[in-house]
């Protein structure tokens, strides 16, 4: 892994974020306020490419070895560890770590998959057909009539470009950052002979 890796994936997803925000105002395509349900499936998937920009701040913070420790614990039926639960809302939460998260959570509700004749087509959540489903139809409309959006196999791809061997193999988000943890550790360790919280990137 070369140095240029963690601000190129850094600002793949910045410029995420500005699609995204540019498609929702277009399309008035919004998360239902206070929505977390994408967020409790143990299925979401990232690359440990993406997860090494948390890693990296988690270690520079000194919070990474007790992650690791949790880490550990998990059996691969939890969901992202980050993910924090309305107490009182079920199906609301919130992301603890928001700017730093990897792509498909940027992407979920606000981009496009190919169809089988290979045009883009709004791959909508559950909650917003059910919530918003004008502005749902209205998004699908826009996107065929030539509106641009964000598409999650493009993504994919330019992930993969940055560093094919850490960039294009997904695991559960939780395996994935216990992944990318252990990288930027053990890195630190050969470059510094530093011990958590001790360096800063």
């Amino acid at each position: 892994m070369n140095s240029e890796v963690i601000p190129q994936i850094v600002a793949l997803c910045d410029r995420i974020e500005t699609e995204t925000a540019a498609f929702q105002a277009a399309t008035g395509l919004h998360c239902p306020p206070g929505c977390g349900k994408c967020c409790e499936n143990p299925e979401v998937e990232a690359t440990v490419l993406e997860m090494m920009p948390l890693a990296l701040e988690l270690w520079r913070t000194g919070e990474a070895a007790a992650y690791l420790e949790r880490l550990s614990t998990l059996n691969g039926s939890e969901s992202c560890l980050f993910y924090r639960p309305d107490p009182f809302v079920p199906g609301n939460g919130r992301c603890s770590v928001y700017s730093w998260r990897p792509t498909l959570c940027r992407l979920f509700a606000f981009a496009t998959v190919k169809n089988k004749q290979g045009n883009p087509e709004l791959a909508a959540c559950v909650r917003q057909k059910q919530t918003i489903p004008e502005q749902v139809e209205g998004a699908k409309m826009a996107i065929a009539q030539g509106m641009s959006a964000p598409n999650f196999g493009e993504v994919a791809n330019e992930v993969a470009n940055i560093d094919p061997s850490l960039g294009s193999d997904r695991f559960p988000i939780n395996q994935s950052l216990e992944r990318a943890l252990q990288r930027v550790g053990l890195i630190a360790h050969l470059t510094f002979g530093e011990q958590d919280g001790d360096w800063v990137a």
